[in-house]
């Protein structure tokens, strides 16, 4: 993963993209720069910036047993119901869906959005990473109900 950091962003980053947010208000729609609603360098929410190739690397590191072996994958990626946590493994949401078992990780923050789900049964991947906030999820949707008709 080449391009995944948390970088301070008082500096000038080379190829780091600022997050917007939409505002409605008297005058109309406006975008405003998420720059000063940063909190925490590396925080939990937007404090880590990455690229679709390289979710895609962590994909195929993960899968190919490169990062943790086969056993912990198996704990990674099964929920947790006897601890509250009926669709959640460790770090990845558990979900069925029209191409089989599917495991993966959302999440926003002002002017930022992602959605990554790795397809297991199918084989395919979905990463899809925004710099508006709420403007991921809608592509994701719709690449996966995509595949679903496919398959």
């Amino acid at each position: 993963m080449k391009n995944t950091d948390c970088y301070e962003l008082d500096l000038v980053n080379e190829n780091l993209a600022v997050g917007y947010e939409k505002e409605h208000g008297p005058n109309g729609t406006r975008y405003r720069n998420n720059v000063f609603q940063h909190v925490l360098r590396g925080g939990p929410a937007g404090g880590g910036y990455t690229t679709v190739e390289d979710l895609l690397a962590f994909d195929v590191a993960l899968r190919s047993g490169k990062l943790v072996s086969k056993e912990t994958l198996k704990k990674l990626w099964r929920a947790y119901p006897e601890q509250s946590s009926p669709r959640y493994g460790y770090g990845f949401g558990i979900y069925n869906s029209a191409l089989g078992r599917a495991v993966g990780h959302n999440g926003g923050f002002a002017g930022i959005s992602a959605d990554f789900v790795m397809f297991l049964d199918a084989g395919y991947t979905v990463a899809v990473l925004s710099n508006y906030g709420g403007g991921a999820l809608p592509v994701s949707q719709k690449i996966q109900n995509l595949l679903g008709r496919k398959g």
